[in-house]
């Protein structure tokens, strides 16, 4: 199965008015790599959910981004700083004799200062919070895979066209080295004429140089090979394990072979075809980077 590393997932999980929502951005990576952005309190959940994203993917950059609701029956405390209040009391003191001020200090004084009375928010469930969190997470990560795969198949029907195009490449090379011994004697004939003359040569001598030529360019097992590789990658596509890896290999391999028919086939026309060919597998090589 073909499936690209680019992506978005979002999910949401709710439960007693407590709320967690997952947003999930894939794009190409070599290996699995993740990256998380939580709420303040909330990092300890890390380790889990990376695990959770280890099981599900096996290449690509993943950035996982964690937001959080408390309900409102998590109610946190309102907390009197009194090292704060003595310090604030001490110095109006210090005022009141330094200016020489009448009255007293009271609250009011203190009420308008700031620091003196704070929020501290409660501290959710820890249990709670990794399990509506981890059911977020899982959403995500199943909206990633949707759109992965509807974005894998049209990668893999440009893939299947690419390699029809190379598939029939091959089969226009075989059909021009079929003719390639009466190319090279008569391209032999024509420079041995040219250089001694049409009864100048040894004929025997020609033959032989025209069958070692024959034998020297020789792609048929080159051919084959990148007929198999073609196969195989076709097989890969449709296997339902991540194939980027195997498919980056097999073109590897399909690259290997195109350029030896290039180099070993003297023809012109082989030499164009396999231009093409070439073409076509460095597109290949540029989509297959997508692939998981």
């Amino acid at each position: 199965m073909i499936l690209s590393m680019t992506g978005f997932g979002r999910g949401e999980a709710e439960r007693n008015g407590n709320k967690a929502t997952v947003e999930l951005v894939s794009v190409n990576g070599r290996y699995l790599e993740s990256q998380f952005r939580l709420p303040r309190g909330l990092n300890g959940l890390e380790p889990h959910l990376k695990s959770i994203l280890c099981e599900s993917f096996s290449r690509g950059k993943i950035s996982c981004s964690v937001g959080w609701e408390s309900g409102p029956q998590v109610v946190g405390q309102v907390v009197l700083n009194e090292q704060i209040v003595s310090m604030y009391q001490e110095v109006l003191r210090q005022i009141q004799v330094k200016v020489d001020l009448p009255g007293e200090i009271t609250i009011s004084d203190f009420m308008a200062l700031p620091d003196v009375i704070t929020y501290v928010p409660a501290e959710p469930d820890a249990e709670i919070v990794r399990e509506i969190a981890e059911e977020a997470l899982r959403k995500a990560i199943e909206a990633l895979k949707q759109m992965r795969r509807a974005e894998g198949e049209k990668l893999r029907a440009d893939l299947r066209e690419r390699l029809n195009f190379v598939v029939g490449a091959v089969d226009k090379i075989q059909a021009q080295a079929d003719g390639l011994v009466d190319y090279y004697r008569k391209k032999l004939q024509a420079r041995a004429a040219e250089l001694f003359g049409e009864n100048g040569y040894d004929p025997q001598r020609l033959a032989e140089e025209v069958a070692y030529l024959a034998e020297r360019s020789d792609i048929t097992e080159e051919c084959v090979r990148l007929r198999i590789h073609t196969e195989s990658f076709s097989e890969a596509m449709a296997a339902e394990e991540a194939v980027g890896r195997r498919l980056n290999f097999l073109m590897q391999e399909m690259n290997r072979e195109a350029n030896t028919i290039g180099s070993k086939a003297g023809s012109v026309e082989i030499s164009s075809i396999v231009v093409t060919i070439k073409e076509e597998l460095e597109k290949i090589r540029e989509q297959i980077q997508n692939i998981e």
